[in-house]
C-alpha cells in the first residue's frame, strides 16, 4: 500500500523526534515525582538513569515515547546533572530496546495511561471510520485521533502507524462504495449516467454535435442567480429533469449512505473537474461522483429557487410600501383640505344645528309641539349624505385598500417569477402552517388558476376582505396571489415552510443527530462528547439544584452579616444593589510603543493576524487526499493582498 503524506516533512520530523524544551518548560516537564527518582537512582547503568527520566519528562509532554537516539543533547544535560552523572556517561545503544520497553511500562502504569494495543486500535479504527464518512481531511482526522487517545489515556503511536490506518480507512470507503455500485447499479441506471458524458444536441436534429458543443453534464454545473421570469423557468426545467434522475437514482443514494459533507465532496470533483479526467476514472469511481453530483445540484436547485422566490417577495414588498408612502406623501394636500371641509361641515351642519336646538329647548315661550316642529325643521335641512361621503373618503385615504391597490396592480410581475417556483416545489409544512400547505396544494393542483373556490384561512381577516368583495362577490385573483406568496415566503423565513431536499431550508430535525441513530448509540456519542455525566438529567438536575441551594445560603448570609459592600438596605425594609465601578486604567504611558504613523500596511495587519491564528494553514487544496508542500508564507500574502 502507498504511504500517503499527512503531515509535511517537517511537520513529520516534529511529531517523531521529542519536543524542544525551552528554560521554563524544562523545569516543568523535568519535575517528575518522588517514585521516578527513586527508580532511576537504583538503576545500575548511566545509560539506563538517564534515559529512563529523558522517557518520563517526554512522555509528561506528549504522551508518546521517542527513540533513545533522538533524545536532545540539552535535556541529557539537564537530567545528568539533577542526578550528579555526567552527561556523557549517556550511551544511546547501552540503553537497549529491552529495557525501554520495560520503562515505558513502569511509566504507563505510572500514570495511568495503556498502550497502543488492538483494542485501543479498534476504538481508533472505528473513529477514523466516522470521519472519513464525513469527509474530513486526512491532517484533520490525525489531529483528533491524538486528542481521543490523549482523553482515553492511550499511549500515542508513531505517525507511520496512524498514517496507515487513516489511508486503510479512505481505500476502504473507496473499495466498499465501487462494491456497492457494481452491486446496485442496474443497467438502465448506468445508460442514463453515461447520457450525461455525450455532448448536448437538439432533440428534432439528427445532425452531429460540433466540437463547441457542451455536454449534457457541463450544462448542468452552473445554477444562474437571475430573478428573470426567463432564466427561473430554465431552472425550473432544469430541477424537473433533475428530479426525475433523482427520483431513479434514490436506491443507490440510500444505499450509499452518503451524509451532505461526502455528496458536497464528491460532487465538488466533478464541479471542478473536466470531461476528460472524469473519464479517465473507472466506472464504478465515476458513477460515485457523478451520482452524488446529481443529488448535489438537486439539493442546490431547491435552494437556489427558494432564494429567488424570497429575493422577488422582499423586492416587491419594498417597491409597492416605496410607491404607497410616496402616494400618501403627494396626496397629503388633498387629504388636509377633505379635513378641514369635514370639519367646516361638522361647524355649520352638526354643531350649529345643535346650537339652535339647545336655543330653542331653552324658549319658554314656544310650546312643547311648536318645539318639536322647529327641530323637525331643522333636522330636515341636514346634510347627511355629503359627510357620509366625504367620511368614507377619508376612510379610503386612510385606510389598506389603497395600499391593496398598489399590490394588485403588481401582481403580475411577481407572479412571472413566483408561479413557477411554487409549482415546482414541494414543500414540508409544520402543524402551525397546513391552511398554508393547504393553499399551496390548491395552487399546485390548479396549476395557478384561482378562483372562489381557493382556501382562504391562512389569511387575516384584514386579507380576507380585500380579496373577496362581499357585496358583489368579486374575488381579487391577483390579489390573493400576492398574499399567498407573501405568507409562503414568511413561513420559509421562520422554518414553517421546509423542503426534504435541500441544504439551507430543511427542517430543524434533520440537522439534529437521528433519533433511531441516538436511542442505539446514545452511550456511544455521550462518551465522544465527554457528557457521561450528564446521562441521567434527574441527577443533574439535583444537583444542579442542591448546589443553587447552597449558593443561596451563603449569599443570604453574607448578606446578614454584612459581608456584601455592594448590597444596602433601605429603611423601609427595601435593598438596593449598586453594580462596581470599573477601575480606570491609565494608557498614557503605552502611547510611546504604539507606531507614530497613521498607516499600517495591509500586508503586515495580514502578518500579525498569521502570527496569532495561523490562518494561511487553511489554505489546502479541496480534495481528501492531496497532498503538497504549504504555500510559503510570503506567498501567502502575495495571494491574499
Amino acid at each position: 500500500m502507498p504511504r500517503m503524506r499527512i503531515l509535511s516533512a517537517v511537520e513529520q520530523e516534529q511529531f517523531e523526534t521529542p519536543p524542544e524544551f525551552n528554560s521554563i518548560q524544562r523545569k516543568k516537564f523535568f519535575d517528575l515525582p518522588k517514585a521516578f527518582r527513586e527508580f532511576a537512582v537504583n538503576l545500575r547503568r548511566p545509560s539506563n538513569c538517564i534515559g529512563f527520566l529523558l522517557s518520563c519528562s517526554y512522555f509528561k509532554a506528549t504522551n508518546r515515547f521517542f527513540a533513545s537516539k533522538d533524545f536532545h543533547r540539552r535535556d541529557i544535560e539537564y537530567v545528568a546533572q539533577q542526578v550528579d552523572l555526567s552527561a556523557k556517561s549517556f550511551n544511546s545503544p547501552e540503553y537497549t530496546k529491552t529495557t525501554r520497553l520495560r520503562h515505558e511500562h513502569f511509566i504507563l502504569e505510572f500514570y495511568g495511561f495503556k498502550r497502543f494495543d488492538k483494542t485501543a486500535e479498534k476504538i481508533i479504527v472505528q473513529e477514523i471510520v466516522d470521519m472519513v464518512r464525513a469527509q474530513l481531511k486526512p491532517k484533520l482526522i490525525f489531529e483528533h485521533c491524538i486528542d481521543l487517545m490523549i482523553r482515553h489515556k492511550v499511549q500515542v503511536p508513531g505517525y507511520h502507524r496512524l498514517t496507515y490506518l487513516i489511508l486503510s480507512a479512505l481505500n476502504q470507503r473507496k473499495r466498499d462504495l465501487s462494491a456497492l455500485i457494481e452491486q446496485k447499479l442496474t443497467a438502465e441506471t448506468r445508460i442514463l449516467l453515461d447520457t450525461l458524458f455525450i455532448q448536448g444536441q437538439d432533440d428534432d436534429t439528427t445532425e452531429q454535435p460540433s466540437k463547441t458543443t457542451r455536454y449534457k453534464l457541463t450544462l448542468l454545473k452552473k445554477l444562474s442567480q437571475s430573478s428573470q421570469p426567463t432564466k427561473v423557468k430554465e431552472r425550473v426545467a432544469d430541477l424537473n429533469h433533475l428530479a426525475e434522475m433523482y427520483v431513479q437514482l434514490t436506491p443507490v443514494l440510500s444505499a450509499m449512505n452518503l451524509n451532505h459533507e461526502g455528496i458536497r465532496y464528491y460532487a465538488g470533483s466533478v464541479l471542478r473537474s473536466e470531461i476528460f479526467q472524469l473519464t479517465r476514472r473507472a466506472d464504478e469511481d465515476r458513477y460515485v461522483h457523478v451520482i452524488a453530483f446529481i443529488a448535489h445540484q438537486y439539493y442546490r436547485l431547491h435552494d437556489n429557487l427558494v432564494d429567488v422566490l424570497n429575493n422577488a417577495v422582499k423586492s416587491f414588498q419594498n417597491s409597492t410600501q416605496r410607491e404607497h408612502k410616496d402616494k400618501i406623501y403627494g396626496q397629503r394636500k388633498a387629504r388636509s383640505q377633505a379635513l378641514s371641509g369635514l370639519l367646516s361641515s361638522l361647524d355649520d351642519d352638526v354643531f350649529d344645528v345643535l346650537r339652535k336646538i339647545r336655543i330653542l329647548s331653552h324658549d319658554d315661550q314656544l310650546s312643547d309641539t311648536d318645539k318639536i316642529s322647529k327641530i323637525r325643521l331643522l333636522l330636515a335641512d341636514g346634510k347627511d349624505d355629503a359627510l357620509a361621503n366625504l367620511k368614507t373618503g377619508l376612510e379610503n385615504e386612510l385606510g389598506e385598500e389603497h395600499y391593496y391597490n398598489i399590490l394588485e396592480s403588481y401582481s403580475v410581475r411577481l407572479q412571472n417569477r413566483v408561479s413557477p417556483i411554487l409549482k415546482a416545489l414541494d414543500f414540508q409544512a409544520e402543524p402551525g402552517a397546513s391552511s398554508l400547505k393547504k393553499a399551496l396544494q390548491y395552487f399546485k393542483d390548479k396549476d395557478g388558476v384561482i378562483t372562489l373556490t381557493a382556501p382562504l384561512d391562512f389569511l387575516d381577516a384584514r386579507e380576507r376582505e380585500a380579496v373577496v368583495s362581499t357585496g358583489v362577490q368579486k374575488f381579487r385573483v391577483s390579489l390573493y396571489k400576492v398574499f399567498l406568496f407573501m405568507h409562503v415566503a414568511s413561513a420559509i423565513k421562520s422554518g414553517n415552510l421546509n423542503l426534504a431536499h435541500s441544504y439551507k431550508y430543511r427542517p430543524l430535525d434533520d440537522y439534529l443527530i437521528s433519533k433511531e441513530h441516538w436511542v442505539s448509540n446514545k452511550k456511544q456519542l455521550l462518551k465522544r462528547a465527554e457528557l457521561t455525566d450528564f446521562s441521567d438529567p434527574k441527577k443533574v438536575l439535583k444537583e444542579l439544584d442542591e448546589a443553587l441551594y447552597q449558593q443561596y445560603l451563603t449569599t443570604n448570609a453574607n448578606a446578614i452579616k454584612g459581608k456584601n459592600p455592594h448590597l444596602k438596605i433601605t429603611k423601609n425594609g427595601e435593598f438596593t444593589i449598586a453594580t462596581p465601578a470599573l477601575e480606570e486604567r491609565d494608557a498614557e504611558p503605552l502611547k510611546q510603543f504604539f507606531p507614530k504613523r497613521h498607516y499600517v500596511p495591509l500586508t503586515e495587519i495580514l502578518s500579525t493576524v498569521n502570527l496569532h491564528s495561523g490562518f494561511l494553514d487553511e489554505f489546502k487544496h479541496w480534495q481528501q487526499r492531496y497532498t503538497r508542500t504549504s504555500t510559503s508564507y510570503q506567498g501567502g500574502m502575495h495571494i491574499r493582498a
